[in-house]
């Protein structure tokens, strides 16, 4: 008996199985972007029966924390699920550069906070000496930056030697996540200390 194929909007009768060595979890081909470009494919699946409809909020539910998993961990291959400002191959080659490197300015913000509270309650003497401290640590991160921008320009532009990414937008890029710490980075720092010069801006398929 030749048995019919099942049509498009037929009944999942049970969870597709999970493959042994599934590779890493990828977005979606074309997902819809809007509310709109969502209700217009709904419509063209035609109606669905209660069961699809709940299969359909656990898949979306799946899928969105999938976009956020990879939004999280810097995923290049979700480049259009982030913020407009971490797009792009160079963004994300700007942002394996800071993480590669270790950095005094990733420690300013503890150091900057900790240096205040402690001159709220001492003397005055120990107040200038915080200060001193203070416009030292500064100097230092202010030399750094100085050398990341250079290390920046220098790499990013070899390799994409026509982009149309302004310079100073990408050493401020660089500069403003070398300042935060390194754990509360967004996107995730992809890049361990160890990692080489070949190793930046890899997109692992």
């Amino acid at each position: 008996m030749e048995t019919k194929p099942a049509a498009a909007t037929d009944k999942k009768g049970k969870a597709t199985p999970k493959r042994p060595n599934q590779s890493k979890a990828r977005p979606p081909v074309n997902p819809p972007m809007t509310a709109k470009e969502k209700r217009e494919a709904q419509k063209k699946a035609g109606p669905l029966t209660k069961e699809q409809k709940k299969q359909a909020k656990e898949d979306l539910r799946a899928e969105r924390g999938r976009i956020a998993e990879g939004q999280w961990k810097g995923d290049p291959l979700f480049d259009k699920y982030h913020l407009p400002r971490d797009r792009g191959a160079e963004k994300l080659l700007v942002r394996d550069i800071v993480d590669s490197r270790w950095s005094i300015g990733q420690y300013y913000m503890f150091g900057a906070f900790g240096i205040l509270i402690v001159s709220t309650s001492g003397s005055v003497q120990l107040q200038s000496y915080l200060f001193i401290a203070l416009i030292a640590l500064t100097a230092v991160i202010v030399l750094e930056s100085v050398f990341l921008a250079r290390r920046v320009g220098r790499i990013v532009f070899k390799r994409f030697p026509k982009t149309e990414q302004r310079k100073g937008g990408l050493y401020w890029y660089a500069i403003q996540r070398s300042i935060m710490p390194r754990s509360m980075r967004n996107p995730r720092p992809r890049m361990s200390y160890k990692a080489k010069e070949d190793d930046l801006g890899k997109v692992v398929k």
